[in-house]
C-alpha cells in the first residue's frame, strides 16, 4: 500500500471510529492508552494540558463554554495574537494555569476548576498519575503520527457528543487529500522536487529530518530524511550545499525567519532554491501540526512545487475551511496574513499562485 493510500486509510479509520451520537447521550470510547472512558453526558467542565487541544475542542464543539482551563503555553502560542486570537477572542479569557512546566499538571489549580475531564498526553505516567490519584478523569492523547492527529478530532467528537462535527471536519480533510492524490499520482516520482524545511539559520542549520507531514502527498521528497526517527537534524553549510534542495520551506512556527533572510544571506547564495527564489514561508494554518486545518499544508506545498492546478481557487478553499471549522468569516487582511503574503512577496510566483 502506498504512503498516500495509507493516509486515506487513516482518515477513513477516523471517520468510522465512532458512530454518530445524539447530543447529551452517554458516550463511551477508548483513549490512546487503550482505556475505556465513559461520560453519562458530555463533560461541562474540561481542562486541556495538551497545547493544541483547546483549538481542536473549540472547533469540534463550536464553542468554548465548556473549556475551563488550559496550558499557559496554549494561551501564549495561539490566543494572545494572530489569527486564532482574532477569530476566537473568547479563548484568551480561559484560565491558563493547568500546567507548571511543559505538560506537568498543576493539580491544585486544575482541581480548583472542578473539571469533569482533563485532556493530557500519555507519553509519561508522571503526566497522568497525579491527576487520576486526585480523582480526575483523564482522556489521554498520544503524539504525534498522522493517525494520532486524526484521532484527536474523533476523540473530541466522542467527548462532546459532536461526532457529526468531527466527521464533517475529517471528511473535508479526506476529500481534499483524495483529490490531491489523484493529481500527484500522475506525476513522475523520479522527478519529484526536493524540499528542505529549515527553521534555524546560524553557525549551523537546523532542518526537519523526520517530521510527521507526509510529503509524498504533495509530490516532493526530503533529502534530510533518515532512519533515525529524530525530528530535527543540525547540519553545516557544506551539507546544505550537498543536498542543494529545489525548494526551501520555512516552518510557520519559525517566526523570526523569512524568505528575505535567505535571499539576503551571501553564504546561502549558491543554493539552487535561493538562486531561483524558491524559498517560502509556510502559511499560518501550519503553525501547529495538530490543527484541524493542517491538511491545507499538503495542498499548498503541492501548488508551490507543481503549480496552481494542484490548489485551484485556494483562497476560497481557505475561507470555506475556516468557516466550516471555526465559523469564521475571514477578512482579506486575515487571508493574506494566513498565507504569509507579505513575507512571501519576494518568493518566485507566490503572488501569482496565492495573491
Amino acid at each position: 500500500m502506498s504512503s498516500r493510500l495509507k493516509a486515506f486509510s487513516a482518515l477513513a479509520m477516523s471517520l468510522s471510529f465512532f458512530l454518530p451520537a445524539t447530543l447529551h447521550a452517554e458516550s463511551s470510547f477508548v483513549d490512546h492508552r487503550g482505556k475505556t472512558i465513559t461520560f453519562e453526558k458530555p463533560p461541562e467542565r474540561v481542562v486541556t494540558i495538551v497545547r493544541s487541544a483547546p483549538i481542536i475542542y473549540r472547533a469540534v464543539d463550536e464553542k468554548a463554554d465548556n473549556i475551563v482551563g488550559m496550558n499557559k503555553d496554549s494561551l501564549t502560542r495561539y490566543f494572545t495574537k494572530g489569527i486564532y486570537a482574532e477569530m476566537l477572542p473568547e479563548m484568551a479569557k480561559i484560565n491558563a494555569s493547568a500546567a507548571q512546566d511543559g505538560f506537568v499538571p498543576n493539580v491544585e489549580a486544575i482541581l480548583a476548576q472542578k473539571p469533569d475531564a482533563v485532556i493530557q498526553w500519555n507519553h509519561s505516567e508522571k503526566l497522568i498519575e497525579p491527576l487520576e490519584r486526585a480523582g480526575l478523569t483523564v482522556v489521554a492523547w498520544r503524539c504525534c503520527t498522522e493517525q494520532d492527529r486524526l484521532d484527536y478530532i474523533s476523540l473530541t467528537g466522542a467527548m462532546t457528543g459532536r461526532n457529526d462535527r468531527a466527521q464533517a471536519i475529517l471528511k473535508a480533510q479526506a476529500d481534499t487529500l483524495k483529490t490531491l492524490d489523484g493529481k500527484v499520482a500522475k506525476l513522475d516520482k523520479s522527478a519529484f522536487p526536493s524540499v528542505l524545511h529549515i527553521d534555524k539559520v546560524a553557525d549551523q542549520i537546523q532542518v526537519i529530518a523526520n517530521g510527521s507531514q507526509n510529503l509524498s502527498l504533495s509530490g516532493v521528497t526530503n533529502p534530510a530524511a533518515d532512519k533515525s526517527g529524530e525530528w530535527w537534524r543540525t547540519v553545516d553549510f557544506e551539507q546544505l550545499l550537498v543536498w542543494n534542495p529545489d525548494i526551501i520551506v520555512i516552518p510557520a512556527y519559525a517566526t523570526d525567519l523569512s524568505p528575505k533572510d535567505f535571499f539576503d544571506n551571501p553564504v546561502l547564495a549558491n543554493l539552487k532554491a535561493v538562486k531561483e527564489k524558491r524559498v517560502y514561508k509556510q502559511p499560518v494554518f501550519a503553525r501547529t501540526p495538530d490543527a484541524p486545518e493542517i491538511f491545507l499544508t499538503s495542498e499548498w506545498l503541492a501548488a508551490v512545487a507543481h503549480g496552481a492546478d494542484f490548489a485551484p481557487d485556494f483562497r476560497k478553499q481557505i475561507r470555506d475551511v475556516y468557516q466550516l471549522i471555526y465559523g469564521a468569516e475571514l477578512t482579506e487582511d486575515q487571508l493574506k496574513a494566513i498565507l504569509e503574503s507579505e513575507s512571501n512577496a519576494p518568493a518566485d510566483k507566490y503572488v501569482e499562485l496565492f495573491g
